[in-house]
């Protein structure tokens, strides 16, 4: 699969991964804020990729590639969405993973290793 394939594929599987997170965060709700849901995903997922994938190898700091989409991430679906403390505490640790848990299962199990280069994860099949 060509690198544009690719990205495709990882920005649906993280917007996926990242709405279950934030429904899952507001399940207590008894009025979840879908529309709100939609365009923060859109925003943060969809935007936040695709500058990390304009600005990588571009003479841009590592730190401003990764670190505004990841800003965008921990920021603003708690002020959007009002966040409770509990809510909160159970947001932020489980959003710190999502991307390393979306490279680490492309990595392990496809040998792409193209969404976070910052660590290696080997492929299953280099690993027989």
């Amino acid at each position: 699969m060509n690198d544009i394939g690719k990205f495709l594929v990882y920005m649906f599987v993280a917007l996926i991964v990242f709405v279950v997170l934030l429904l899952f965060t507001l399940r207590k709700r008894t009025q979840r804020p879908d529309s709100k849901i939609v365009i923060l995903a859109l925003i943060v997922v969809v935007g936040g990729m695709t500058f990390a994938r304009i600005t990588y190898g571009q003479g841009v700091p590592w730190w401003i590639f990764y670190g505004l989409p990841a800003f965008m991430t921990f920021v603003l679906p708690p002020l959007v969405l009002r966040m409770s403390k509990s809510e909160l505490l159970f947001y932020i640790p489980v959003s710190m993973l999502m991307g390393p848990a979306v490279h680490i299962f492309f990595s392990f199990f496809f040998g792409w290793h193209d969404y976070m280069p910052l660590f290696y994860v080997p492929w299953w099949h280099e690993l027989i």
